[in-house]
């Protein structure tokens, strides 16, 4: 929107306003046209937290963007100096093939033993356990089905009941709520 149109967008309100004669503190809903007013009111303040977020989001996508810029650069240097490291280390290694660790003023390089990974194929696996009688190693999740729980049953006095049997289902307790009220604007 141009500056001058959010201008002259603003003296009509500002106008609109005026001949309202709205003080927020003792401001009551007497008509419709009061009730237009304040929808109206309602649609310039959500429309203040959209350009609000927009602003908010190009600054932090560029925030991001130079983060992200100069984290890289460091990065970079990071990666270099430890290839320089591990060079360094794998010489001493080399030279002592007891080598595993050295502590230095500013940290420490060594050589860590690591845990095998595994790579699961799961539904090949799950077949071969079945297949080698290990159901042992399997597990079964059972979750109750909510959506067909509604369905099925009927709810009364806070609980559920079963409509064919009227046996009451524990683990369940229904919360009625009053309607909600809500406020529409028009774009």
């Amino acid at each position: 929107m141009s500056e001058l149109l959010k201008q002259s967008n603003q003296s009509l309100q500002e106008f609109l306003d005026k001949q309202e004669e709205v003080e927020r503190e003792s401001f009551v809903i007497k008509d419709d046209s009061s009730a237009n007013w304040a929808l109206r009111k309602i649609k310039q303040a959500k429309q203040q937290k959209e350009d609000n977020n927009a602003l908010a989001i190009a600054e932090i996508e560029k925030i991001n963007a130079w983060n992200k810029l100069e984290n890289e650069k460091v990065q970079q240097d990071i990666d270099y100096f430890q290839g320089l490291l591990a060079a360094y280390a794998l010489k001493k290694r080399e030279e002592n093939p007891k080598f595993k660790s050295q502590k230095l003023p500013n940290g420490r390089i060594r050589f860590k033993k690591q845990q095998p990974n595994y790579v699961y194929d799961d539904d090949t696996l799950l077949e071969s356990l079945k297949n080698s009688g290990r159901t042992d190693l399997i597990k079964v999740k059972e979750t109750p089905d909510k959506a067909s729980i509604k369905k099925a049953f009927v709810a009364q006095e806070g609980s559920l009941v079963d409509p064919d049997t009227g046996e009451f289902i524990d683990g369940v307790t229904v919360i009625e709520q009053e309607d909600k009220f809500e406020v529409i604007v028009n774009e």
